[in-house]
C-alpha cells in the first residue's frame, strides 16, 4: 500500500475517523505494516504487547482456551484493533490471534498509541467508545447465558 492508500484506509476506520490530518499521516508513517498468510498466528496466548494491531484488510480470529479443554472463538474484521485492553491494563494478552484470511494490519508502537490517547482528544474518544461498545456486548452476552442457564 501507498501512503495515500493507508491514509484513506485509516480515515475510514471508526477509531481514526476524527483524527487531524498531521496526526492521521503520523500513524500511518510510524506504524508497522504487516502481511499475515491466512491460518498464520498474529499474537500469541500470554504475549507481552509492544503495540496494538489494526486490522486494515482481512478477517482474523480471536481464540481462548480454558483450563477445562472448552474455551470459546470470536471473529474480528478490518476497522478491528487487537491488545489495546493488554496494553492499558498492562497485563499479558489472553489468548490467540490467528489470521483467518490474509491479512494487511498496521502495528502502532506502544509509545505512539499511549501519546495519541495523551495528545489526541478525539483519538481517546474514539477508543473509549470502541471499549465500552465491547463491554456492552459481554454483559448483553453475559445476561443472556445467565437467563438460558
Amino acid at each position: 500500500m501507498t501512503l495515500e492508500a493507508d491514509l484513506a484506509c485509516l480515515s475510514g476506520l471508526s477509531l481514526f475517523r476524527d483524527l487531524p490530518p498531521s496526526r492521521l499521516k503520523l500513524v500511518a508513517l510510524m506504524g508497522e505494516r504487516l502481511r499475515f498468510p491466512a491460518g498464520s498466528v498474529i499474537v500469541s496466548d500470554q504475549e507481552r504487547l509492544q503495540g496494538v494491531y489494526v486490522i486494515l484488510q482481512g478477517d482474523v480470529e480471536f481464540s481462548q482456551q480454558r483450563e477445562d479443554g472448552g474455551g470459546r472463538r470470536f471473529h474480528k474484521e478490518a476497522g478491528s484493533i487487537i491488545g489495546d485492553v493488554s496494553l492499558l491494563s498492562g497485563k499479558r494478552f489472553l489468548g490467540k490471534v490467528t489470521a483467518g484470511t490474509d491479512v494487511l494490519a498496521l502495528r502502532i508502537p506502544k509509545d505512539l498509541f499511549f501519546e495519541l490517547l495523551q495528545t489526541v482528544p478525539e483519538f481517546s474518544l474514539a477508543v473509549s467508545r470502541d471499549l465500552a461498545e465491547r463491554v456492552a456486548r459481554l454483559a448483553n452476552a453475559l445476561l443472556l447465558a445467565g437467563e438460558e442457564a
